[in-house]
């Protein structure tokens, strides 16, 4: 993913700062049309690979007596009030783009500027004569950006290759992160793969000045729960007004902009909400002939008047993609969830700029059932629900000697999971499933797949609009009870997609019929199991990896040469004997282990790239 680097030397004068600068703006260039910019003095190197969409002028900027400079990655929205109050105070504007009203703020306001952003960015602010660094990403972290302190330097990137350029650092692999990619599918609070090396927080402001690091945090999520009484209708007319609101706020600019239209609900949403003035617009959906996706999506293409493509997933392109994900993501994805990205978003790119989608939708809208408010007894019952557990003991999985080792670091994970939210009073459990999933899994596993499809478009997420979030975090959970409020206002936005279904079901449907029929599908395929009979193609999903490792020649034939090597099976991680018999149960269809394959495929493909 494009984004900034950089490095500041306090105490290395052996360090050549524009030499390292530059090779951390290469290790980031994946494309040769992307765009570099870089500023180098004797004590700091800063640089920007981008792609010349959001904010396309050379950076830095700098302020009028060149005493302080910017350079930024991302895009902030709606903000002509505050630059107009700027202009009044004597602030004058030349360039006119982003990260200059961004500069004039922080002279205006310093630190405190960022309460004023409504955006998604990664910032930094360099000034000359403090020699004080600042790096601000917005409030969810929607751009990672990682960081170490190393040999009297500070070291920062949007990926983590950026800081292994400096051939110095060890790169020593983090067993914790490894005991959590295992358990979870990602790594949780702010590790990487390397002892070190670490994700900046969301909402955070991290100050470097004379070899000092410090990081605060200037906004979290604020769940308030003396709720006020509003009727339902107070709290519809007012969700639609900011849905709106959000959409419109995101089809700034003369760009080209399209959709990523599911079959889902928030996506359609998104299209719905799209004023007409900007139409015609393009919509794609992704996925296997006649799934789910294709068929409702289309239907809500036809009914909206989008110009909308169908990308067919083919099974044998993984082994095509999977190396070049793990590259970019830096391990931290597991790669069959890039699938899609990888594989559409460079055929996007010849219609589009920007792609709109539906992030953080079934987080704040409310994705869980009755159940979700008797039956959770602690707070890890919680993270499970969103976690995707291994199907096997990872006593088994790892070699002997290396699970002793990581033991403790998987009762060490636990304990960071009931600590989420330690110091802020959530008390309702639903309240805090939300608030793991905002901490944990959307920002370590969900935004990662936005990585890999910004190797090619931007993207943008009308659901983490501010304004929007600081709404919806004031409706009470009991109109969140399988998206309730959100269906209500989404049939009184939109009653001609009533009658399109979403996830295989109708738009109005209870609880107890959701649990109903999801029953009888789960005995039925078990039956079907039983019997060994595959009676019908499985159309729900938009991939079938479980049959695809299996049936497809190609992927099959790479999983089981890289997982099956001698060097995979000579790592100290695994035990080779679980390895050989999980691929067995998987491609003798006796189990359905795709995602753990996916997981050690990806580990694998890392070390190979990021150690060996």
């Amino acid at each position: 993913m494009p984004g900034l680097v950089g490095i500041v030397t306090t105490q290395n004068k052996d360090i050549n700062v524009k030499e390292l600068s530059s090779k951390m703006c290469q290790a980031i260039r994946h494309e040769k049309w992307y765009k570099t910019d870089t500023y180098v003095n004797k004590t700091v190197g800063l640089g920007r690979v981008h792609l010349g969409i959001f904010n396309p002028e050379p950076q830095p900027i700098f302020n009028e007596d060149k005493t302080s400079c910017i350079m930024m990655e991302g895009e902030i929205y709606d903000y002509q009030d505050v630059k107009e109050d700027l202009v009044s105070k004597g602030h004058k504007f030349s360039v006119d783009n982003d990260p200059e009203f961004i500069l004039h703020l922080y002279e205006e306001y310093g630190k405190d500027f960022v309460h004023k952003l409504n955006g998604s960015f990664t910032l930094v602010i360099w000034n000359e004569n403090s020699h004080e660094l600042l790096i601000i990403n917005d409030r969810y972290g929607l751009r990672p950006l990682y960081y170490t302190e190393h040999n009297g330097n500070l070291l920062f990137g949007s990926e983590v290759k950026a800081i292994l350029q400096d051939i110095t650092f060890k790169r020593i692999v983090d067993d914790s992160s490894v005991a959590d990619f295992f358990s979870f599918g990602y790594i949780l609070g702010n590790k990487t793969f390397f002892k070190g090396i670490e994700l900046l927080p969301h909402a955070a402001i991290l100050t470097y000045n004379a070899g000092q690091l410090s990081i605060e945090q200037y906004w979290d999520f604020n769940f308030n729960e003396e709720y006020e009484d509003h009727s339902e209708k107070y709290y519809v007319e007012n969700l639609s007004k900011l849905i709106l609101q959000a959409v419109e706020r995101q089809m700034k600019g003369k760009h080209k902009i399209g959709v990523a239209l599911s079959g889902g609900f928030d996506s359609r949403t998104i299209v719905a909400s799209i004023d007409k003035k900007h139409y015609p617009i393009h919509t794609f959906t992704f996925g296997k002939p006649n799934c789910d996706d294709a068929k409702f999506a289309q239907k809500v293409a036809d009914r909206l008047g989008t110009n909308h493509h169908f990308f067919e997933f083919k099974p044998d392109d993984l082994a095509s993609y999977a190396e070049k994900v793990v590259y970019i993501t830096d391990g931290l994805l597991n790669c069959i969830h890039a699938h899609r990205t990888m594989q559409t978003s460079g055929e996007m790119r010849e219609f589009i700029d920007i792609a709109l989608g539906g992030f953080f939708g079934d987080s704040t809208q409310g994705h869980f059932l009755i159940d979700d408010f008797t039956n959770i007894e602690d707070n890890f019952q919680l993270f499970e629900r969103l976690s995707n557990k291994v199907p096997i003991d990872l006593r088994n999985l790892f070699d002997d000697n290396y699970f002793s080792l990581i033991e403790k670091n998987l009762s060490c994970s636990k304990n960071h999971i009931l600590q989420i939210g330690a110091n802020v009073d959530i008390k309702l459990p639903h309240n805090r499933l939300m608030y793991y999933n905002f901490k944990e899994r959307e920002r370590r596993f969900m935004v990662m797949g936005h990585i890999s499809v910004r190797n090619s478009l931007e993207f943008r997420a009308p659901f983490s609009d501010y304004d929007l979030i600081n709404f919806i975090l004031e409706i009470p959970p009991q109109f969140k009870i399988d998206k309730h409020l959100y269906k209500k206002t989404i049939l009184t936005m939109f009653p001609n997609l009533i009658d399109i279904p979403y996830q295989g079901r109708p738009l109005i449907i209870s609880p107890f019929q959701i649990e109903k029929r999801h029953l009888i599908s789960k005995m039925f395929k078990k039956f079907l199991k039983i019997l060994k009979i595959k009676f019908f193609a499985d159309t729900a999903n938009f991939a079938d990896y479980d049959d695809w490792m299996r049936e497809n020649k190609k992927l099959r034939e790479y999983i089981l040469n890289i997982l099956l090597d001698e060097r995979t099976l000579a790592r100290p991680y695994f035990n080779p004997k679980c390895i050989n018999e999980i691929l067995d149960l998987h491609m003798s269809g006796k189990k359905n282990y795709s995602e753990l394959i996916g997981r050690l495929l990806t580990f694998e493909l890392w070390h190979r790239q990021f150690l060996d």
